[in-house]
């Protein structure tokens, strides 16, 4: 185990009090100095609870609160064990999003006040740093867009895509991770609103607009286009929210 121990930097702890907090932090301190690699697996808890000189239950609770990070993942099965994460997106930025937002109550408004002042600047970052494959892949979104006009899934997704391909566009993966996950929230409402065929042609008009922005390298206009598109959207809910309750869904 001596050997095991040198290569991930574990130090026997113990059990006692905050053995816990202590293996998770010496866990993810080996994950981000790559001394455990994206999609490697860990040793198995056995093996774990020895090189801490811990419980099995100790380790056992360690790992479940990595998983729920989104740090680590569990493979049943045939070659299955505790696998570092290849990668930690908007999914779990946007479910700690989530809970705060359901904890505190905090209205559909405010969310959309906060992507007032995300996204604008995003379409600024786009225009400015944007290479030719990601001005594509944002006209792509568009006519995906258009083809799915009158399939409401397929639509509100293509509407999401659009946002994504613009927020990598901005070649700033926090504010991507941040935006992304605001979006994927704010969708999972958007998803049950019933656009009629003029909101969703305002919709696309306004991509237009954007994607005309970014691919001209004009950063101004381009943030003036998206700041156009979040007012719009402000006012369909508005419209929408005075006959019927606006509610959040899982």
């Amino acid at each position: 185990m001596r050997g095991k121990e040198s290569k991930y930097g574990f130090k026997t702890i113990g059990d006692g009090k905050q053995a816990h907090e202590r293996i998770v932090a010496l866990i993810k301190t080996a994950i981000f100095e790559k001394k455990i690699k994206r999609g490697e697996r860990l040793p198995p808890e056995r093996a774990l609870a020895e090189m801490f000189n811990t419980s099995r239950v100790t380790v056992r609770s360690a790992i479940l609160t990595l998983k729920n990070y989104g740090l680590i993942y569990v493979k049943k099965g045939s070659g299955g064990g505790t696998f570092v994460a290849n990668d930690v997106g908007e999914g779990e930025v946007s479910e700690a999003l989530r809970n705060i937002i359901e904890w505190k109550n905090i209205r559909l408004q405010n969310v959309i006040e906060v992507r007032a002042i995300i996204e604008p600047e995003v379409a600024y970052l786009a225009a400015t740093h944007a290479s030719q494959e990601d001005i594509d892949k944002i006209w792509a979104t568009i006519k995906e867009l258009e083809h799915f006009f009158e399939i409401k899934n397929k639509f509100c997704s293509s509407d999401e895509n659009f946002h994504r391909a613009l927020a990598e566009a901005a070649k700033n993966p926090l504010l991507a991770v941040f935006q992304a996950s605001l979006i994927d929230l704010l969708f999972k409402f958007l998803f049950n609103v019933a656009w009629e065929k003029k909101d969703k042609e305002n919709i696309l008009f306004h991509h237009v607009q954007v994607a005309e922005k970014v691919e001209a390298k004009d950063p101004e206009a381009a943030r003036k286009a998206m700041m156009e598109h979040i007012s719009d959207m402000q006012r369909l809910l508005s419209r929408l929210s005075e006959t019927k309750v606006l509610k959040w869904t899982r």
